[in-house]
């Protein structure tokens, strides 16, 4: 026994000394597919654990069998082995993996593989707006997903933006999209903060929004906030910035107004008003700048920190950001505080805790700009800032019969106050049976509003006013969903069914004043006053919501979704409370097949289509009632008595609106992932439109919400990005743009019914827009300028009462007098194109962000220059400088009016209809981070410096495209720009600091 042991030992020893023999040294050089060398790479024998690294030339050195192999492995890479075969030198290029074939997203009520998704959604990686100074959630959104319209209607300061998801859907409702954060349905963007989001995605086919039924119509827009991590890190974040307006209007100078002034008074018969002393001095000195009187340089900081931590079991993130911006318009200021805390906590294998707070509090002071920016264009520059006193003039005696610019900005506080507290638990519990889990989630959301508004006796014509208005909303949220994950073979199940309660209370109230005693003291003190009268209000609405999605795929290449929601709204009455929201979608994965494989050019190709339904329920809470208004009757001019009047009639009819879509989609990746593009086309039409019916009033009068009508969007949808280059330079880039078609299919039979907003201010005779089939939403309603009358066209100008010069309108209907009865539809507010395109360049420490975005088809209707060239009304006098071509003799081919005394101006005609349409460079950002080695390996320093709408190519005259004065609320009017506050220019410097 002894012999044989002694006999395998040896035997052992000499195979072993054998082999030792056959080992060989090699050597080599490691490159990605630009040959770029990669540092770091570990290099295995095959079969042992004996290894080495690339050094800093990607070089290495290593002793293996010559009949072995080797195994190279780099992070983002795609691992390979290779033989040796007693080669002695073996250089080795390696291919990055794709990064989006193992990319989860989250998705409603859970989440996918991004391969595994059958709906179209778009994913905002953080990482393309980490190098901008972005204080908002829209301004993460503009440009960077396909099918998501973001214009910056109102440039102040914490100001409004219209977000909109492949178009609009309804009148009636807001079009707003549907914000989830963290599981919170319904959660306010403008309080959180982008340096907290984890992850965001948009959801936009209906496959995808469906599972969240009555409220997913206009899309939804899913955001995790960031997560502790074991460890504890430091992160400091501060910025400051300048600002500056991106474009004046050009006014004439005050001696040539003058003169146009003295010229158009004798034309038409009146005394001039200058001398021409008086001109001459306001050539030699100048006159009143009052654009310069209203703009100035803003100003704004950011700071933001940031802690987490934790251990294997428990993480934690407690966040706290400050913002401060002062605008570019005199005596306008934006403050924000937000708090936020996230904890984590794995109590065993099978329980898992979650706690989120986020307290947030901001305050707009003066942010309309409004009155400021419409003086400051009808304001004579003859007319000096202040008077003798030292005050503001009171009164212009040339142009503006309203209050000075200067009034308008210091006479005045229109202040809106917000703080918003929301609280999230929920735990999640792995159930007995494999791959079945249970979430629960609760919330809160606590909105407190506060409006409060002044208007000193200045401007308020020596009757000063103020007004209050407060509003507290408080939202609960139970989430109760079972999550069902399991792999057989070939076969792969998600699944998930939830039930779900939400409860909405508003209490609010209003107190206006008139005839204030003490006006010094603004809107805090009202209770001295002349006149004055209280509102309250109370609303409540729940929300009973089933839903069940299953996710079904065959080998990760055949693929199966399908959802519906049962939601029960007390907003209906129980005839039309319930609604069901079903949705289906496939998808192909064709690169998992064989005969796409051997094409060696896919490394993701899938095709996908679905349909489904989603719906709105916009209407107030109480619309299936009649309702009562309170009034004041005087019986014999003795006493005043209370009363009861009926108001808007009820409709117990009433139910959702609801919106079917069609998506069809293609999916291609190539060169494992460095090139990836997507394309979509929707359809979608929404039915049961709810609208606001005028009732005759024999009938009762006022109005009566029904369900007329249906809307149609479509359009296409394109993306391409990748990382065309990579290595020690590096270049990422993203591309993208959407198509979109509106229109009105039918309202209820009604051959069009008219919008407005009342932003005109005595320009708009009547609505300024029309709803008509065949049309899209926002379309201008107006007469058809066709120039001035020629010499040519003299007896055709007097039919009108008009001569050569004048304002000449298409009289549509033949009658010789122009009139509401040939208003037409004169523009479209809203964009047919709207795209981004997103540049990162690296290089060792330096990273270069260039970031464009545009938007194409769109009228906007220019009141303010309107204002400013009509010579009427409000505004008395000409004041751009286009007014130098005006007709005249040996000018009469002009098509700006002649100074007459038949001249009829129409501000509500397409003479102000412009093309909207920009392409602007949004943002210019260079970084440099300092070497962790540099700091020894204990935290990392980015400084960077960044130019936010640096320039813009557009025909549009005013200073900013973007800009209007109707809110978010609504798409049957939108566009109108009357001394809107514009976007401003704006340079920023700040310090990135973590340890």
């Amino acid at each position: 026994m002894k012999k044989v042991v002694s006999l395998v030992f040896l035997n052992l020893c000499l195979c072993l000394g054998f082999a030792h023999a056959q080992d060989i040294k090699i050597s080599g050089k490691v490159t990605d597919a630009d040959n770029a060398v990669l540092p770091g790479v570990n290099i295995l024998v095959s079969g042992s654990s004996q290894g080495t690294a690339t050094d800093a030339d990607g070089k290495f050195t290593i002793n293996a069998p010559s009949k072995g192999s080797l195994v190279f492995s780099f992070i983002g890479y795609v691992s390979q082995t290779v033989e040796i075969n007693g080669r002695s030198i073996i250089d080795m290029q390696l291919t990055q993996e794709s990064k989006t074939l193992n990319e989860v997203v989250v998705v409603g009520y859970g989440t996918q593989k991004k391969t595994d998704v059958t709906g179209s959604l778009s994913v905002i990686s953080t990482k393309e707006f980490a190098q901008q100074p972005v204080t908002r959630l829209d301004q993460v959104l503009q440009g960077r997903a396909t099918g998501v319209q973001v214009t910056q209607s109102n440039g102040a300061p914490g100001g409004d933006s219209r977000i909109r998801i492949r178009g609009a859907n309804s009148v009636l409702g807001n079009n707003d999209p549907l914000y989830v954060i963290d599981g919170f349905i319904g959660a306010d963007y403008n309080l959180l903060n982008p340096s907290d989001i984890a992850s965001l995605q948009v959801l936009k086919d209906a496959a995808s929004t469906s599972i969240y039924g009555s409220r997913g119509a206009n899309g939804v827009v899913i955001i995790t906030t960031k997560k502790g991590a074991k460890g504890v890190k430091v992160t400091y974040e501060g910025q400051g910035s300048v600002s500056n307006v991106i474009k004046k209007f050009d006014l004439l100078p005050a001696g040539e107004f003058a003169e146009i002034v003295n010229a158009r008074a004798a034309a038409t018969g009146s005394t001039p008003p200058f001398t021409d002393a008086q001109i001459a001095d306001y050539k030699k000195n100048g006159g009143t700048d009052w654009q310069d009187l209203v703009y100035r340089t803003g100003s704004g900081q950011q700071h933001q920190i940031t802690v987490t931590g934790g251990n294997d079991k428990t993480t934690f993130l407690v966040s706290g950001n400050y913002v401060n911006q002062k605008g570019i318009v005199e005596n306008s200021n934006f403050k924000r505080y937000i708090f936020r805390t996230n904890l984590t906590t794995q109590v065993n294998n099978k329980l898992a805790l979650r706690f989120n707070l986020n307290g947030a509090n901001s305050f707009n002071h003066n942010t309309d700009g409004g009155g400021a920016l419409i003086e400051a264009l009808q304001w004579a520059p003859t007319t000096p800032a202040y008077g003798p006193d030292g005050l503001p003039t009171y009164s212009d005696p040339t142009g503006s019969v309203s209050r000075s610019p200067l009034d308008n900005l210091y006479d005045k506080s229109y202040d809106y106050f917000k703080t918003n507290v929301n609280a999230i638990g929920g735990l999640n519990y792995q159930l007995p049976i494999k791959g079945l889990t249970l979430d629960l989630q609760y919330a809160i959301n606590f909105l407190d509003q506060q409006n409060k508004n002044f208007n000193g006796p200045r401007i308020a014509n020596n009757v000063p006013n103020a007004s209050r208005y407060s509003s507290d909303q408080v939202t609960l949220q139970n989430t109760n969903a079972l999550n069902y994950n399991i792999t057989i073979k070939n076969h792969s199940i998600n699944a998930v069914a939830v039930l779900e309660t939400q409860q909405y209370t508003n209490k609010n109230f209003t107190a206006n004043a008139s005839g204030l005693r003490f006006p010094q003291l603004g809107y805090d003190n009202i209770g001295g006053n002349s006149a004055s009268s209280v509102s309250s209000g109370f609303q409540k609405w729940t929300l009973l919501s089933l839903l069940g999605r299953v996710n079904y795929a065959y080998k990760d290449k055949y693929l199966v979704s399908a959802a519906v929601r049962r939601d029960g709204s007390s907003k209906f009455s129980p005839a039309n409370r319930y609604s069901v929201f079903p949705s289906v979608a496939l998808g192909w994965r064709l690169s998992e097949e064989e005969f796409i494989k051997n094409l060696n050019v896919f490394s993701n190709l899938k095709l996908r289509g679905s349909w489904g339904m989603t719906g709105s329920q916009a209407i107030n809470p109480y619309a299936t009632l009649s309702s009562y208004n309170t009034t004041f009757v005087s019986y014999n001019n003795n006493s005043i008595t209370a009363g009861v009047i009926q108001g808007n009639a009820g409709n117990t009819d009433l139910k959702w609106e609801t919106t079917k879509q069609t998506d069809v989609g293609i999916e291609m990746e190539f060169f494992n992932g460095r090139v990836r593009a997507e394309a979509d086309y929707f359809h979608k039409n929404t039915t049961d439109l709810l609208l606001n019916v005028s009732i005759p009033s024999y009938a009762g009068g006022g109005t009566q919400t029904r369900n007329v009508g249906e809307i149609e969007n479509k359009g296409f949808e394109f993306s391409i990005g990748g990382t065309p280059v990579q290595g020690k330079f590096g270049w990422e880039t993203n591309l993208n743009f959407s198509t979109l078609r509106n229109k009105v299919l039918d309202l209820g039979g009604l051959p069009r019914l008219g919008t407005g907003t009342g932003t005109g201010g005595g320009m708009s005779i009547t609505n300024e827009f029309m709803l008509m089939p065949g049309a899209p939403l926002g379309s201008y309603w107006g007469l058809k300028y066709l120039g001035t009358f020629k010499p040519n066209e003299a007896d055709i100008a007097a039919k009108q009462g008009r001569v050569p010069g004048d304002p000449h309108y298409q009289d549509l209907n033949g009658d010789n007098s122009i009139t509401t009865d040939d208003f037409q539809i004169i523009g479209h507010a809203f964009p047919k194109m709207t795209g981004g395109w997103n540049n990162t360049f690296t290089y060792g420490g330096f990273t270069l962000n260039v970031f464009m975005n545009a938007v194409f088809g769109v009228d906007k209707l220019n009141y303010t220059r309107a204002g400013a060239m009509s010579g009427s009304g409000e505004a008395r006098q000409f004041l751009l400088t286009e007014i130098r071509g005006y007709y005249r003799p040996g000018n009469e081919t002009s098509d700006i009016p002649a100074f007459t005394s038949t001249y009829q101006p129409f501000t509500q005609s397409s003479r102000f209809i412009e093309n909207g349409s920009f392409v602007r460079l949004k943002n210019v950002s260079l970084s440099y981070t300092i070497p962790s080695a540099k700091l020894k390996n204990v935290g990392s320093i980015r400084i960077f410096g960044s130019a936010t709408n640096l320039f813009t190519i557009t025909k549009y005259s005013g200073p900013d495209p973007e800009s209007s004065n109707v809110g978010s609320g609504t798409d049957t009017a939108i566009g109108i720009d009357r001394g809107s506050y514009p976007n401003a220019k704006v340079y920023t410097l700040g310090l990135n600091l973590s340890f």
